[in-house]
């Protein structure tokens, strides 16, 4: 696409793991970026200025602080913010999101969702995933019939990043001792990727909108079981890393987030996220296996 000098892409959910590795990709590449947020003081804000990002400051809920953010924009990406106290909050922000977008004109919109929100009929077990799932399926739709020249939807799936600081807090509590557990067999196959292929993909829709308009994009660079995942730390960082396979309520007892179980018995009945990786390279866009990650990440690891 051929952006105006004068346009930027705006990034909401810039200073989240996904919107701050879109943001620091684009403007890498040259790309005109401003960031969206609620605090323009906070610590991320401050590093992605520093890189040269305009920080503008709004709030989703408000649709009103929506319309100068999308002054001058071609493109958006967005990240929304799920709140697990209010399920109503994501699919009201990114209703906003739509409404402002159009009302400027913008053209092309990367949303990022999350892998299995495409799967029906749903996995019901448990009716707070299937809540989630139902409502960024919602937010996709809205996206997909928001009538925008151009949309394309990513669906990550298990984040590196949940393995380091702040997300291990709660995503693997124990591996400061050299311990992962979880309630999931310890041979289930677990697609990974990281914020950086999030970034590499949105990249390249925003540079080639019509190859990737209309596309709902599996994102995956490895696929690993959680044995092996214990494995490879333990062979890149040089520390004994072990994974337990745990009951969901000594899993729940033990630190991991309650929605977290519930996801790790969905992969159980789901193995792979129900797609192929082959899904993700067709697209040759180029993503770092969870071994060199882990290697270029190894200073944010904190293992006794």
């Amino acid at each position: 696409m051929e952006q105006n000098s004068l346009e930027s892409i705006l990034i909401i959910g810039g200073t989240g793991t996904q919107g701050g590795n879109v943001a620091r990709e684009l403007l890498k590449h040259g790309h005109r970026v401003r960031i969206l947020t609620r605090n323009a003081e906070s610590s991320a804000s401050k590093q992605l200025a520093a890189k040269g990002a305009e920080i503008i400051q709004g709030d989703m809920a408000d649709l009103a602080s929506l319309e100068p953010a999308m002054e001058n924009v071609s493109a958006i990406f967005s990240a929304q913010y799920a709140d697990p106290s209010d399920p109503a909050v994501e699919p009201r922000n990114a209703a906003n999101m739509v409404q402002a977008a159009r009302k400027a004109g913008i053209e092309q919109v990367v949303h990022t969702s999350v892998a299995g929100t495409n799967l029906f009929p749903r996995w019901d077990k448990y009716k707070s995933l299937a809540q989630i799932w139902e409502a960024k399926y919602e937010i996709e739709e809205s996206i997909r019939n928001g009538g925008f020249r151009y949309w394309t939807i990513l669906h990550p799936c298990w984040f590196m990043e949940n393995f380091v600081e702040p997300s291990a807090a709660f995503m693997a509590p124990e591996l400061k001792n050299g311990v992962l557990f979880g309630a999931m067999n310890g041979d289930t196959p677990l697609k990974l990727n990281s914020g950086e292929d999030t970034a590499k993909f949105a990249r390249a829709a925003f540079e080639n909108p019509k190859k990737f308009h209309g596309k709902d994009i599996n994102v995956a660079s490895d696929e690993l079981s959680m044995t092996q995942i214990a494995q490879t730390l333990s062979r890149v960082l040089d520390k004994k890393v072990v994974f337990e396979t745990v009951s969901n309520e000594e899993a729940v007892k033990r630190g991991l987030f309650q929605g977290t179980v519930y996801f790790m018995e969905w992969m159980e009945n789901v193995p792979g996220y129900g797609f192929e990786i082959q899904e993700t390279k067709q697209y040759g866009v180029a993503l770092k296996s969870f071994a060199e990650w882990v290697e270029e990440n190894r200073h944010r690891f904190e293992i006794n």
